[in-house]
């Protein structure tokens, strides 16, 4: 198996580690919840070993492709064995919760978006940015997470984006005002406390603002 980060303070390096990730959110969240009824507890805890499972799934898929049916049957069957579940009664379960994952496993949206923008990079077209580095690999970010959200407006969270991107805050504050004075993201709120982020919407067009450029050979 290849070893994944799951999340920062955890290394997969095996199945039985994969299902150890999701039997222990489940349980955390159950003990969170604190339900008293037994029935009640129950039916929450495979619904939530059913919903971490599906955000597994997705993170794996999302890291390393299309994943071995057989992989799949077998990290099911042994939650199943684990928590005593009927099998196919789990698999109700999957069906019944595939709709509510909303991340994978480990990941913020900003994780995600970041992910597949280094998947599909853009190139942009302004002459304002055309070739900035920066503003590029953020245009990539807010596209991606556009198309996470959909409809809804997105955050672009200065601090975590310096973090993630080791840059200074305000090299990436000016880059996103860029981003917004050369017409790929409205500024929707302006608005805005302490500790919040500012509200965007993607409006770049392809063709006019923006070009896909192919991915890096070794991110094939």
């Amino acid at each position: 198996m290849q070893t994944i980060t799951l999340v920062p303070e955890f290394v997969a390096e095996t199945d039985a580690d994969l299902l150890r990730a999701v039997l222990e959110s489940t349980n955390a969240q159950v003990a969170l919840k604190r339900i008293e009824d037994p029935d009640g507890a129950a039916e929450f805890a495979m619904s939530s070993a059913a919903l971490n499972l599906q955000r597994l799934l997705w993170r794996l898929k999302e890291e390393w492709g299309e994943l071995d049916p057989v992989f799949v049957r077998m990290l099911k069957a042994r939650l199943c064995k684990e928590r005593g579940y009927d099998v196919d009664d789990f698999e109700s379960a999957l069906v019944a919760t595939r709709e509510r994952a909303r991340l994978p496993f480990g990941w913020s949206a900003l994780d995600l978006a970041w992910h597949r923008a280094r998947r599909q990079p853009l190139r942009l077209l302004h002459p304002d940015v055309a070739g900035a580095k920066l503003p590029t690999t953020i245009a990539s970010i807010a596209l991606q997470l556009q198309q996470i959200q959909k409809e809804e407006t997105i955050l672009l969270p200065i601090e975590p984006i310096r973090t993630l991107l080791g840059q200074r805050k305000v090299v990436v504050s000016g880059a996103v005002t860029r981003l917004v004075d050369a017409g790929l993201l409205q500024l929707v709120k302006k608005d805005y406390h302490t500790g919040s982020a500012r509200e965007y919407k993607w409006i770049g067009r392809e063709g006019e603002h923006f070009m896909y450029e192919r991915p890096a050979e070794a991110e094939k």
